[in-house]
């Protein structure tokens, strides 16, 4: 049935609504899908409006059936996908177009089984209602057999109500089933499901898989998995890529990103976070991941402060060492923003405290370095720097920024000279919530080297181990006159 472009219905989860439009352009981005978001009628606005997310149903024009099924397996937001035969506010009207276009036609050879299905969106369709509104399209004359299960076409209506706000106008009318005549009624689709037979599993299913209720080893602020997939489908995660969360905690984002295919790595300040309690001694992380069957994609963790990292450059001569970095920063809600260091200078140390039995405390597995708040527009101002250095041209980096949601509150959208905007979403708490910004590297930006660790002032008669030539840091990092000698020899 391949053919031209043609428009279909495209039937979302009204969870999240606000990312819905984001994550199809991310999704649709990864899958090389062309599309065009069409006008969506409806009852009171017959012209239609172009992208309205507090409705479940988009019109969306596409190259063909495969395309949809691409979207289907890649973005979580959508929970079917239906080639539009016609639509209408009245079946009096739905039935006179469906006449007249006979989009139908192509499937009513006696070789395509073929089953109905009539859906109510906001309302619940009994089954006598269901069966004479199948009886009512009888004139389409399909000459296949009716199967219930494996049907090579499944056909039927999608009727979106209004949600009720007085149920009382219903009651009073008995309940009856008033269908078009129904004033909450907002369109009627009628149309061609769209099915996967691939074996690949829809994108959807993934939140399932990733539940938080099933999950081995979770925290109290793990990420909720629609929302992790979300992130995972806005850096446009997949196979071969390599992929950072440089506040990885529980592991979350590295989860649905390794699910995709991706190759992840997570770091952590705490490594209390990624190491969990367990009679076993395995991580938490890694129990998670082998839950999952991730063993060989989450390639490590690690416990640092992402201002004093190991990281260092160039990588890949200069392009970058990541494909996207994916992170949910701590900004004091639930767990605050911390660095290393201590809040009084003067009592910051610069060489290692040996213990009693001269062992150096640093060294001891139970050691917990001094850490000191980090404020949120530092952390972001850095994060932003550090992924500039870390990530390809073309690099994706996705986190969550808090928001005030008063009136007279304004959002500012963190910008960086390397970095174009893709988009922001907004998860609703009410008084406050929290935006998912997406940043992409541009391919022109230069490459830039790792930022030196952020200056601090020096209490007075201490010097800084960074400022000692014969440091073991400066030793094994910072290249000697005899090396560079040798390797000109």
């Amino acid at each position: 049935m391949a053919g031209s472009e043609r428009v279909y219905v495209l039937h979302f989860a009204q969870s999240h609504t606000d990312f819905r439009l984001a994550e199809l352009a991310a999704s649709a981005e990864y899958m090389c899908v062309s599309y065009e978001l069409l006008p969506t009628p409806s009852r009171e606005d017959p012209a239609g409006r172009i992208g309205d997310v507090s409705r479940p149903f988009l019109l969306c024009r596409l190259p063909g059936d495969e395309a949809a099924r691409q979207l289907l397996r890649r973005c979580s937001a959508l929970r079917g996908v239906w080639e539009l035969w016609a639509c209408a506010d009245t079946y009096e009207a739905l039935h006179a177009r469906n006449r007249a276009a006979r989009n139908f036609a192509p499937w009513l050879a006696p070789t395509y089984s073929w089953k109905a299905l009539m859906q109510g969106f906001n309302v619940a369709l009994s089954e006598t209602r269901r069966l004479a509104l199948i009886n009512s399209f009888s004139y389409m004359e399909f000459e296949g057999p009716i199967r219930m299960r494996q049907s090579d076409v499944t056909w039927g209506v999608l009727e979106e109500y209004r949600r009720a706000t007085d149920l009382s106008q219903v009651e009073a009318r008995g309940h009856a089933e008033l269908g078009d005549r129904d004033p909450r009624l907002v369109q009627l689709f009628l149309g061609r499901k769209i099915k996967d037979r691939s074996g690949a599993p829809p994108a959807r299913d993934l939140i399932d898989a990733l539940s938080l209720k099933k999950r081995t080893y979770i925290g109290n602020t793990s990420m909720e998995s629609e929302m992790s997939v979300i992130m995972a489908n806005m850096a446009l995660a997949g196979p071969g890529q390599w992929i950072y969360d440089p506040f990885a905690g529980t592991g979350s984002m590295l989860y649905a990103c390794s699910m995709l295919g991706a190759y992840t790595f997570g770091s952590d300040i705490d490594g209390r976070m990624l190491r969990g309690k367990d009679a076993s001694g395995v991580p938490g992380v890694r129990r998670s991941a082998a839950q999952y069957g991730l063993e060989g994609r989450l390639i490590d963790t690690a416990v640092f402060d992402m201002t004093q990292s190991p990281w260092r450059a160039p990588f890949r001569q200069g392009a970058g060492l990541f494909d996207a970095i994916v992170t949910d920063p701590p900004y004091g809600v639930r767990a605050g923003a911390k660095r290393l260091g201590r809040r009084n200078v003067a009592d910051q140390r610069d060489e290692p405290y040996i213990m009693a039995d001269g062992t150096p405390a640093h060294m001891r597995p139970d050691y917990l370095p001094p850490t000191k708040p980090y404020h949120l527009s530092e952390l972001i101002d850095d994060l932003l720097t550090y992924a500039s250095a870390l990530l390809r041209p073309g690099g994706r980096l996705v986190f969550w920024l808090p928001t005030m949601n008063e009136d007279d509150a304004e959002t500012t959208i963190p910008s960086h000279e390397h970095f174009d905007l893709v988009a922001h979403s907004l998860q609703d708490f009410g008084r406050w919530g929290r935006r998912l910004i997406t940043l992409q590297k541009r391919h022109s930006a230069p490459s830039v080297s790792m930022p030196s660790a952020p200056s601090r002032p020096v209490a007075p008669g201490r010097i800084l181990a960074s400022d000692k030539p014969d440091e073991f840091r400066n030793r094994l990092f910072a290249p000697t006159h005899d090396a560079a000698d040798r390797s000109t020899s």
